[in-house]
């Protein structure tokens, strides 16, 4: 029986802080500084969108906008 090897990381939503502790790849001010500059175009491809005045950020969506946009 073969079984797939899954991302543990798959679906997940973080806050900025978050994510950046999640992913060493990303510091902070860097995830801020490009959701600055792609704002809609992240919040468009469903990376992005806000709880009450809280940022949150669909891990999936946010990292296949970078591979495929910047």
């Amino acid at each position: 029986m073969n079984k797939t090897a899954t991302n543990h990381q798959s679906g997940q939503i973080h806050t900025v802080q978050s994510f950046a502790a999640s992913e060493p790849a990303f510091s902070e001010g860097g995830i801020r500084w490009t959701i600055f500059q792609f704002k809609d175009d992240l919040k468009a491809a469903g990376a992005i969108f806000y709880s009450g005045r809280k940022l949150m950020i669909d891990r999936d969506h946010f990292i296949s906008f970078l591979k495929g946009n910047i």
